[in-house]
């Protein structure tokens, strides 16, 4: 066997990553490195073993006794709440596997599109819906989140967020009318999902 056709054999053991670098004459042990280090650790995550009640209520401060789990091939949630506050607390992580794309170039497209319905949502919201930037009568403020992944955005809310292949949102069902008397509840649950989402991207 030349060493031309034991690289090409090389190349084709690795993902999709791995074998653009080998494609285009690059270090093929280099490419696979990259390859790993984009792909999801673990395409069986479980919100709920992730993120234990436990762990959720030290963050926020909550008292949740709760917690729902609903597992997929690619996606996971858990609900967490008490029979007092049965909306409670959601938190749901989807994420790429490699089988999803073919190359580099959709693998990228795919994660930039993680967040584009999250981001349509927040161009559309100050116009439409009064006091979007947090001074109005439901004081929610909408937009992009800072420190949070490789980009998140808030939007009535629900925080969306990506870390690399894995996309996260965190959803917290707030009292209405709290929200509409307490002009400091609104920014205190957004806060409180920005810690979630740091909590739980910090894991995968």
């Amino acid at each position: 066997m030349s060493k031309q056709t034991e690289r090409m054999l090389g190349c084709s053991l690795a993902i999709a990553l791995a074998l653009a670098a080998c494609g285009k004459g690059g270090d093929g042990a280099a490419g696979r490195e990259q390859a790993v280090a984009n792909t999801p650790k673990n395409a069986a995550i479980s919100m709920c073993t992730l993120m234990p009640i436990e762990a959720v209520n030290d963050i926020i401060g909550s008292a949740y006794t709760i917690a729902e789990a609903n597992d997929e091939k690619s996606q996971s949630s858990c609900h967490y709440s008490t029979a007092q506050d049965p909306a409670g607390l959601s938190l749901s992580l989807t994420w790429i596997q490699p089988s999803d794309y073919s190359n580099p170039a959709e693998h990228l497209a795919l994660q930039k599109a993680a967040l584009g319905g999250a981001k349509l949502g927040d161009k559309l919201e100050p116009g439409m819906i009064p006091g979007a930037d947090g001074g109005g009568p439901m004081h929610i403020p909408s937009g992009p989140v800072e420190g949070v992944g490789d980009e998140a955005t808030q939007n009535l809310l629900l925080l969306t967020a990506r870390k690399g292949d894995y996309t996260l949102m965190v959803q917290i069902v707030a009292d209405v009318m709290k929200l509409m008397t307490d002009s400091t509840a609104g920014k205190k649950v957004v806060g409180q999902e920005r810690d979630l989402a740091r909590a739980v991207l910090s894991k995968v």
